[in-house]
């Protein structure tokens, strides 16, 4: 299945959700989740697009920013977002970025994961997104 593209408004909405959800499950595999960040406006196929939306699982969410990606990957931590990223970004021909952050490690709300996404974005994309 391809994965489902949500507005990005409601991003924060569901990170929020996704954190309540963990606090109420007493199992560990569910305790962490990733936030990954996927330059796209250079990439004007739309087969490609189609493409690479793929690759994700029916459980994992993509938000258009502008012309960008960002990801929301359940049960995913930083060495699985990292070995996607790094592949879709070999894919694409693009600079590897180390555009990820996760739950908890980067913030156990969602203000402060968040933050600390917009940092990561702003780091290696010089982008400032308003969330």
């Amino acid at each position: 299945m391809i994965a489902e593209f949500f507005p990005l408004s409601t991003l924060k909405s569901l990170i929020s959700h996704h954190i309540a959800l963990i606090d109420r499950s007493d199992t560990f595999s569910t305790q962490e989740f990733a936030l990954m960040y996927l330059k796209m406006e250079d990439v004007d196929d739309l087969e490609l697009k189609k493409s690479i939306q793929i690759v994700f699982r029916d459980s994992d969410i993509i938000f258009n920013s502008d012309k960008n990606y960002i990801i929301l990957l359940p049960k995913t931590n930083w060495n699985g977002a990292y070995e996607l990223l790094r592949g879709l970004q070999e894919f694409l021909n693009q600079e590897i970025q180390d555009s990820i952050v996760t739950y908890p490690d980067d913030g156990e709300e969602t203000e402060v994961l968040i933050d600390s996404f917009k940092n990561v974005v702003k780091k290696y994309y010089d982008c400032e997104l308003n969330l």
